[in-house]
């Protein structure tokens, strides 16, 4: 009826509360038809990219809402990538290559006016963020070129962000790498998806410890944070980081987690109850949840 193993409903009982269904005299479980119910629903957001950890706790209302959203969710993973997207790609490669900051820059500039945003995002910056990682991994660029690229890219972002006037009364969003990430990128490509959706982005940069982090968070009263993880993806000390940081931050918070090496904390991620975004589409549309399903 509900589509989930034994196994698995037990363990959302016990670690997350989904349901806590009646006993009978003998200590049996008597699950009523609402948590036949939510269980269902539970299974079926979880299959779209939901974390249980954050939705265990939703009514059922809730959980219909977010799933009658999963249209949407399929209509922007359909998003047609213009056909010139590859090429633009390469000529982009090839100025970071011959140290053109001032090409790359025109580039960039040019594509915005042909993209919406979310196509520059997704399908121009985030390949090119890491086509420029395994190029230098491989040995193919230097330092030099990595760096160049990542200080116009940088420029660029923080070009896009600035764009958006929120509204006054708008919802927070901190966007930040914690401790031992150095690489800021992922975390400026949040701000700028955030911007548009009507989120003030306060931008607080890679390698932050993160009672600073939940420090700003409290003192904003923000209504998410979101982390980038892009390398190394075994670190033990990250881990108890994101331990201390869901610990701290206020319990009204959201805390949102991705990046390169995001997969490699997936059970950290789940842990601490956090949402994992595997890219920008999937980003706009937990955003867009947040927004409808707590703070409207």
């Amino acid at each position: 009826m509900t589509g989930l193993s034994e196994f698995v409903i037990r363990a959302w009982e016990k670690r997350y509360k989904a349901v806590v269904p009646a006993r009978t005299e003998t200590n049996r479980r008597l699950y009523s038809e609402e948590d036949i119910e939510k269980l269902r629903l539970l299974n079926e957001a979880v299959k779209i990219g939901h974390n249980i950890g954050g939705i265990a706790g939703l009514t059922i209302t809730d959980l219909e809402s977010i799933i009658e959203q999963n249209s949407t969710t399929k209509e922007l993973l359909s998003e047609e990538v213009p056909s010139d997207i590859n090429s633009l790609l390469d000529v982009c490669i090839e100025a970071v290559k011959a140290y053109d900051a001032k090409e790359l820059e025109t580039i960039l500039l040019k594509a915005s006016s042909k993209l919406s945003q979310p196509q520059l995002i997704e399908n121009l910056i985030v390949p090119l963020v890491y086509k420029l990682g395994e190029l230098w991994h491989e040995g193919l660029i230097r330092v030099a070129n990595e760096h160049l690229a990542t200080a116009v890219i940088r420029s660029f972002l923080a070009s896009l962000i600035d764009q958006n006037e929120p509204d006054k009364n708008a919802p927070i969003l901190i966007s930040a790498a914690p401790r031992g990430q150095d690489h800021e990128l992922g975390a400026m490509i949040v701000g700028v998806t955030a911007a548009p959706l009507g989120w003030k982005v306060i931008y607080l940069g890679p390698n932050l410890p993160v009672e600073e982090i939940a420090a700003v968070a409290d003192s904003l009263e923000a209504k998410v944070v979101a982390l980038s993880i892009v390398y190394p993806g075994d670190d033990q000390q990250l881990k108890l980081e994101l331990q201390n940081l869901r610990r701290i931050l206020p319990q009204n918070t959201s805390l949102i987690i991705g990046g390169r090496a995001s997969v490699d904390y997936l059970d950290i991620i789940d842990e601490i109850g956090a949402t994992h975004i595997k890219d920008t589409k999937r980003l706009r549309l937990e955003l867009d949840s947040i927004r409808k399903n707590k703070y409207d």
